[in-house]
């Protein structure tokens, strides 16, 4: 396999879905690194983009579902402070990951597109987490040795819109992809270009054959267009956990009987946790999730019943502190929050919970005299249960 492969199944000539997982966090020439430039535009190292990567190429490979299209292969790189095998879920095989340098970046993205060009009905998802700026439309992904060219910082990046472009030729149908980096301008880098360069790609820019079907492409990105995303230190990203939550369950439907994620209800149950102060923190709301283009089609079946997020409260906020909350399903108790373990910071807080498809009974206790139920189906994208008092 190639050195960016981390699994890879047999080609049988059926439909397949390849994805390509990139993790940029340990980047040489920024500050805090080996050999920092005088002027990196504020951008240091970071830690989350390897632990997000890793999480997502975890999840392909251990949860991921299409029957119509079967995951047919991971290539992952990552850049880390401290490099370590990955270890194929399905297979247990640890693989030594190449570095993300642009050169790397480059070639998987060849060995890739290859991969996705062999069968019209085949799926692409490519997911990017690591700095990034932007300029107008143009948007450069910063692969591990961005500035190592002191005379043209770019050569380091790549340009994710000439990716896109590229990707026009390739046989691929349908095509995702996740972008969880910032979209803020630079004056460092794209502006200071002059012309139009937003880094490098291998894929030349062309037409989509006219004896190919439409191309279906979505890219999703962390944030809108001129904004930061933000991070957890050494954990995933708001914006991955958000999409891997979502993939769980939060995004699907059952209106065929059978639960199924869309592109549309990912892009909503991603926008209802990245608003969430239980989940998001300090930045719910302020980091919007977008897309560009939008075409609705199916991109993951659930094995069983989604997981979905739960919002228990008491008819005023206030009351919360004092609640004494608990969860029931067919009479049995399921989970329980006493007051004393309220979150500190703030008390007031609706109590977040996770819970499975299903008719659950629900509780606030308050004193012996004042005790309020109420029993509703749980259901995707996320149900609040309001408690009051009869």
């Amino acid at each position: 396999m190639a050195g960016s492969v981390v699994h890879l199944e047999e080609d049988t000539g059926l439909p397949r879905t390849h994805a390509l997982v990139i993790g940029v966090g340990k980047y040489p020439h920024l500050a805090g690194g080996e050999a920092p430039v005088a002027d990196s535009d504020g951008m240091r190292q970071l830690s989350s983009p390897p632990v997000s990567a890793r999480a997502l190429a975890t999840w392909l490979l251990a949860e991921y579902n299409d029957p119509q299209r079967p995951l047919g292969s991971v290539a992952l790189l990552l850049s880390e402070e401290q490099p370590a095998p990955f270890t194929d879920p399905r297979t247990q095989t640890a693989h030594d990951v190449d570095v993300a340098t642009i050169d790397n970046i480059l070639a998987a993205i060849t060995e890739w597109y290859d991969r996705g060009d062999s069968n019209v009905d085949n799926r692409l998802v490519f997911y990017f987490c690591g700095h990034g700026v932007s300029q107008g439309d143009d948007m450069a992904l910063l692969a591990a040795d961005i500035f190592a060219d002191e005379h043209n910082p770019l050569n380091g990046a790549l340009d994710f819109a000439g990716l896109m472009n590229g990707l026009k030729r390739c046989k691929a149908t349908q095509q995702v992809f996740f972008v969880d980096a910032c979209r803020s301008n630079s004056d460092v880098l794209i502006q200071s270009s002059g012309t139009r360069f937003a880094g490098r790609t291998p894929l030349g820019a062309g037409a989509r054959p006219l004896d190919l079907p439409r191309r279906f492409h979505i890219p999703y990105y962390a944030t809108l267009a001129g904004d930061r995303s933000h991070a957890r230190p050494g954990q995933v990203s708001v914006f991955t956990e958000a999409l891997l939550k979502s993939l769980a369950g939060a995004a699907s439907d059952d209106p065929e009987g059978d639960w199924r994620v869309n592109t549309s209800h990912l892009l909503e149950a991603i926008d209802h946790f990245m608003h969430q102060p239980q989940f998001a923190g300090a930045v719910a709301g302020v980091q919007v999730p977008s897309v560009g283009e939008l075409p609705v089609f199916v991109l993951h079946e659930l094995p069983g019943p989604p997981v979905v997020p739960v919002y228990v409260s008491c008819e005023r906020a206030e009351e919360n502190a004092d609640a004494e909350f608990v969860c029931r399903e067919d009479g049995h108790e399921r989970l329980r929050r006493a007051p004393g373990d309220v979150n500190g910071s703030d008390p007031q807080s609706e109590w977040a919970i996770e819970l499975r498809f299903g008719n659950y009974d629900f509780e606030a206790r308050l004193g012996e005299r004042d005790v309020r139920t109420k029993s509703i189906t749980v259901r995707p994208v996320f149900r609040r249960v309001h408690l009051v008092k009869p």
